[in-house]
């Protein structure tokens, strides 16, 4: 212990002797400085105004001395030096202090919150072993593009393919939660029962299906999501073995699925897709409702190869089954894209506006060290005629910069934090299928990063400019104080150039997604939207396993839900726009030419109940809609939209006419024609209106449909009558996807609407920061002059002169920001090409726009420091120091 205090005492003498060392040589530095000032005003060269100095203090050997202790203290001493001297520094500025830390906070909060969306979309690591090798496979149809894969080509995929070491089928069903006291739907999915081992994930409790699990007749096997066993057992282990009640039928547990585990399709229960095998869906080739496939890789196998094989199977399948295969094809993608989808061009190009903000930060925060550098201009040149380095004194300012990033570094992770929040309530519900938001150990990387990146970005220019002032002629000022160089104007004049380019680029983006969107909003969707529910029901049990039983409930729901106050219309619908959900097939239009196989016309089948058409506000065109005559004992009948009319019998009126539904075959009942109604935008405002068929509910009951409900005022207060009316009919029936029409049309372009709103408040971020640049350019351009505006004004000069002559210098960098900026956005608004609708990338008037506000801002900028020193008094400007 007495050791250990001698220990400490010894270095707490070193300690202060150090200190007392540094204080006496601050202290003769400070006299040197003096002297030295002093023999430079007396027209002394620096070396020789330094010699003198020394000479003068009578310690010329002391001070060498003194210099040469001064250059050997070791590094680390140093940084800290530096680092405590601009805190130091930065504390005794505070408003320059508050205004680059809020201005890099800002940056860096942005690119936080974005890099959010970006890592969980395209960095962090999906729940799967080796993820890149995993390939999601579709057919794809000539007619209609990528569409689900009919299970029997599956099992031929899974038999011939050599470029995949392994396939696994995955089929969407739905579930009626039984048992519980509330219905509740369940989306589930039937897969081969290698489909865990495949992804390289096992059960966190229980165990993976067995093959015989899959046979048909196998008792039936279940594993649930992490959330349902949470929400339905608490998560206990003794849920193992325990019947569970789903669509009537009772399904052991068998496992529980990780926390983190995703597929594609969104998933509550796994059961084997055996149990499933004699389902139309499964066993009709020509049948491909709601299957995908995925495929691990074989070693060594490129996607290319593997597409190039996909292809040569699909050609075999379609000479081999051409009724149903003709035209079809092969989709491959990673499953990363399958999961991103769409949205990846929206993601990379809002985090390359984000990008554009931090940059426009870093070249003010530069610009305003540019002005402070210049205010230091004689300390920095009393510290090199000292004998300092100009790496010293850069050193010294690049560590002030460091301890600004790290400030706006901590600023911007609060803000960014706060932003993450945001965009989750922003970004569209189902576009990353699962993948969520949060902040990670790749955010504090990131975050790190971009402190280093801005530290250098900022504050290296400006440094080395800083630490290069002519000494002679700055000491000679004395008194006046430092006065920037011609290369610190033209880099500060070259900051506010790229600020205002930078920000015309984001307005420009801005404007074209604004634009577009009003577009897109011009587009009629074929019905009316306003004051209009919708809601999923799906008859699973077995008491509607007859068609009759369907038919039944459905017309006592809509009986019902009609009776009810407030409500002006109802009926029932296999399908409604914007939802997603379809149900297409082949027809046979009666005399005309037999298409070849592949060729069919292949519309979109709606099976409506009478008032569906005028619920949904679409508007006959002509003929009749349907009516309660149009059961099972009359002839089939049907209504078709416009798009098919058009193609079919251009110039001709369809009402009357025939086709079959489905191909040419024995006990096939021809469908007359009764009614021609608008076309529908179905699959969202950007698609083209495809063909659509519409066929009445009496004549082809359906179990799956949504009830559309008009009313008189707002149709979500109706939400809870009409829930009751269902009850009244059957208690135990889930009712989901319960939206209002407005809804799902906002919904269908929500990835444009998300994009909108960050890139117009990147682009206000934006053009407030440039407008603040320019400001500071010319208000610091005027405060120099202000000595030459007092001559002129003497001399007779006008203030609107003095007015005209500093608005033209802000006139001038805005001129040659806007060109740069106009060449700039013309290059990356291209990556804007996939989101854009009804408008070029390169649209002039969006262009203009953009270009003209950002000058009227520039200019309004200007005129600020313009009108101040229009003011100045002759007589204060000629004393002016």
């Amino acid at each position: 212990m007495r050791k250990a205090r001698a220990w400490m005492a010894r270095m707490a003498g070193l300690f202060g002797r150090a200190r007392r060392e540094r204080e006496l040589a601050a202290e003769l530095e400070a006299h040197l400085a003096l002297h030295i000032e002093d023999n430079v005003r007396a027209g002394m060269a620096p070396t020789e105004a330094r010699r003198q100095a020394l000479i003068k203090l009578g310690g010329l050997e002391q001070a060498k001395e003194l210099h040469r202790e001064r250059r050997g203290i070791p590094a680390l001493e140093t940084l800290w030096q530096d680092l405590c001297y601009g805190l130091r520094t930065l504390r005794k500025t505070p408003g320059f202090t508050l205004a680059a830390v809020l201005t890099l906070g800002l940056g860096i909060g942005v690119n936080t919150a974005i890099f959010s969306v970006v890592n969980a979309a395209l960095v962090r690591p999906l729940p799967y072993k080796d993820a890149s090798r995993l390939i999601l496979l579709r057919e794809t149809n000539q007619r209609v593009g990528d569409v689900s894969v009919a299970y029997l080509d599956f099992l031929d995929w899974s038999r011939q393919s050599r470029s995949f070491a392994a396939m696994a089928a995955i089929h969407e069903v739905g579930f009626d939660l039984g048992g519980v006291a509330q219905p509740q739907r369940v989306n589930g999915c039937a897969v081969s029962p290698n489909l865990l081992s495949l992804l390289g994930t096992s059960p966190i409790l229980g165990r993976d299906f067995l093959p015989e699990e899959s046979k048909p007749g196998a008792a039936p096997a279940v594993i649930l999501s992490y959330k349902l066993w949470q929400s339905l057992y608490g998560g206990r282990a003794n849920a193992l073995g325990k019947p569970l009640e789903l669509s009537d039928k009772l399904y052991t547990i068998v496992g529980v699925l990780p926390a983190v585990f995703r597929l594609p399709h969104d998933a509550d229960v796994l059961a084997p897709i055996g149990l499933w095998a004699g389902d139309p869906d499964l066993s009709d080739r020509g049948s491909r409702g709601d299957t995908s496939a995925i495929g691990r890789l074989a070693p060594g196998v490129t996607l290319t190869q593997a597409r190039t094989e996909m292809d040569g199977i699909a050609a075999r399948l379609a000479a081999e089954y051409p009724v149903t295969n003709s035209g079809v094809g092969a989709s491959l993608k990673t499953v990363r894209d399958a999961l991103v989808g769409d949205v990846r061009p929206a993601i990379l190009l809002v985090f390359g506006a984000a990008m554009l903000v931090l940059l426009i930060a870093c070249v003010n925060v530069a610009g305003l060290y540019l002005v402070r550098g210049a205010a230091r201009a004689q300390e920095i040149a009393v510290r090199l005629t000292l004998g300092a380095t100009r790496g010293r004194i850069a050193g010294q300012m690049l560590s002030e910069s460091v301890l600004l990033a790290a400030m706006g570094g901590v600023a911007g992770f609060g803000l960014g934090i706060g932003g993450v929040a945001g965009l989750s309530r922003l970004i569209p519900p189902d576009a990353f299928s699962g993948l969520n938001l949060g902040i990670d150990r790749a955010q504090f990387f990131f975050v790190g990063l971009l402190v280093i990146l801005v530290a250098v970005g900022f504050g290296l220019v400006p440094a080395l400019e800083a630490s290069r002032p002519d000494v002679q002629e700055t000491l000679k000022e004395g008194g006046r104080g430092g006065s920037a160089g011609e290369g610190q104007h033209r880099l500060r004049n070259s900051f506010a150039v790229a600020q205002t380019a930078l920000a015309l680029m984001l307005l420009v983006g801005a404007g074209l997604m604004l634009k577009s969107l009003y577009r897109l909003l011009q587009v009629a969707p074929g019905f009316q939207p306003e004051r209009v529910l919708a809601m999923e029901m799906d008859l699973r049990s077995s008491r509607y396993a007859m068609p009759a039983a369907k038919l039944r409930f459905w017309r006592q729901i809509v009986e019902r839900v009609r009776a009810l106050p407030g409500v002006e219309n109802a009926a029932a619908g296999t399908v409604v726009p914007f939802t997603g959900n379809h149900d297409r097939g082949d027809i046979t239009i009666d005399r005309l030419p037999l298409p070849a196989p592949g060729e069919f016309p292949h519309p979109d089948i709606h099976v409506v109940s009478p008032g569906f058409v005028s619920t949904m506000g679409i508007r006959l065109l002509r003929g009749r809609t349907f009516n309660e005559g149009d059961d099972e004992q009359s002839l089939p009948v049907a209504l078709v939209n416009s798009t098919l009319v058009r193609r079919f019998w251009p110039g001709g009126d369809a009402v009357g006419k025939r086709f079959l539904y489905g191909h040419p075959r024995p006990g096939n009942r021809w469908i007359t024609i009764v009614g021609v109604v608008e076309a529908t935008k179905l699959y969202g405002l950007a698609n083209p209106a495809r063909f659509e068929v519409y066929l009445p509910m009496a004549q082809r009951p359906s179990g799956d449909m949504n009830l559309v409900v008009r009313s008189a005022a707002d149709p979500a207060s109706l939400t809870s009558a009409i829930r009751g009316a269902i009850a009244g009919v059957d208690r135990n029936l889930p009712i989901f996807d319960v939206e209002t029409m407005n809804q799902f049309m906002q919904d269908s372009f929500s990835t444009r609407r998300f994009t909108l709103i960050l890139l117009g408040l990147f682009s206000a971020l934006a053009l407030a920061l440039a407008a603040v640049g320019i400001y500071g350019v010319v208000s610091y351009a005027a405060a120099l002059r202000t000595h030459e505006i007092g001559i002129r004004m003497a001399l007779g000069a006008a203030p609107a002169g003095v007015l005209r002559l500093v608005v033209g210098q802000g006139a001038r960098l805005a001129a040659v920001g806007v060109a740069a900026g106009l060449a700039g956005a013309l290059g990356l608004t291209r990556l804007l090409k996939s989101l854009l609708f009804g408008i070029s990338a390169s649209d002039p008037a969006t262009f203009a726009a953009a270009a003209a506000l950002l000058a009227l801002v520039v200019l309004a900028a200007s005129y600020v420091p313009a009108r101040r020193a229009a003011k100045v008094d002759p007589l204060v400007a000629l004393r002016h120091e």
